[in-house]
């Protein structure tokens, strides 16, 4: 072999090498964990909730549906009720928050379908802790607060009841029916089950609207009417409203929700009316006439097209 051959055949062997060596070096181990960009999320679950706020402050509940996040270190009921008392979402603007400043949870338990859940001192507070909502009292507010949390807990699925504690000096104890703002009673209150007599339902919005109506208080029912029809047209503004209702010389007289059902897809209902109009040709009962109703913002209410139907081209 010449000795050129011999140098040529040692570069290529050297260059092999290197090259080998390179490649190892850029090539992780494969060994080496991954690196997770969002490993705070791995910390935590989320689930999707309707909480129970105050409709525009009255004492009303209707819902809005989130999507809440749950640390691992923590039960889910536990970052639902803070939700609750936090108030609802900045864009949410016909809900009203039901708790005040200082109010703070301090623990849930539970016992197989029973959720404990204990609130701090502030809760109880004698000294006006919350504003009054509407036409109601402190005592109004705090019951409603009381069932936002029951209502949305049940609605779970989970638990069947929740009973409240309240945090003292000396240890958690039972809230009072007076603490609570269910009665002046000093009596435990009882652990509570759901019950929809303050949600906003379809057949709640027509009992307001329709109550509304009855006082002729057109703002209030202009709250109720829903901005769009099911065909896309939409609702007069207030001044028109006003003016159209004003009009008529139809007396409401009686009303009763005789049925009702909700569409599959939940976006719109129908509620069958029984009710009875006072005017000039004398009294005009109807029976079952349908009420259509939509969800704005998961809110149910009336078709400007039901109100004039019902309330106006009535003869």
């Amino acid at each position: 072999m010449s000795k050129i051959k011999f140098v040529a055949i040692v570069l290529v062997l050297i260059i092999a090498v290197c090259g080998c060596a390179a490649v190892q070096e850029e090539t992780p181990e494969k060994n080496t964990p991954d690196i997770n960009p969002k490993a705070e999320s791995a910390n935590k679950d989320t689930s999707k909730v309707t909480l129970y706020f105050s409709y525009k402050g009255q004492q009303l509940l209707a819902g809005e549906t989130r999507s809440i996040d749950v640390p691992v270190s923590e039960k889910l009921e536990q970052a639902v009720i803070r939700a609750i008392i936090e108030g609802p979402s900045a864009d949410r603007n016909q809900l009203v928050g039901l708790f005040w400043d200082d109010v703070q949870l301090v623990n849930v338990k539970n016992n197989e379908d029973i959720l404990f859940v204990t609130l701090n001192e502030a809760f109880i507070a004698t000294e006006s802790p919350a504003p009054v909502l509407g036409e109601g009292t402190v005592t109004d507010r705090k019951k409603l607060a009381i069932y936002s949390i029951v209502n949305t807990i049940t609605e779970m699925g989970t638990y069947s009841s929740v009973q409240f504690y309240v945090e003292s000096k000396s240890g958690s104890r039972r809230i009072t029916e007076r603490e609570a703002g269910f009665s002046d009673s000093e009596k435990v209150l009882d652990r509570l089950s759901w019950d929809n007599t303050w949600i906003l339902t379809p057949e709640k919005t027509v009992e307001e609207a329709l109550d509304s109506y009855y006082k002729k208080d057109w703002t209030e029912l202009y709250d109720y009417t829903a901005y769009m029809n099911l065909d896309g047209t939409v609702k007069p503004d207030s001044e028109d409203f006003n003016a159209v209702l004003a009009e008529t010389d139809n007396a409401l007289d009686t009303f009763r929700v005789s049925g009702v059902n909700v569409a599959s897809d939940g976006q719109s209902a129908v509620v069958m009316l029984d009710y009875t109009i006072k005017n000039r040709n004398g009294d005009i009962n109807k029976q079952k006439v349908p009420v259509k109703l939509v969800r704005e913002e998961e809110i149910w209410k009336i078709s400007y097209f039901s109100i004039v139907n019902v309330l106006i081209n009535v003869g």
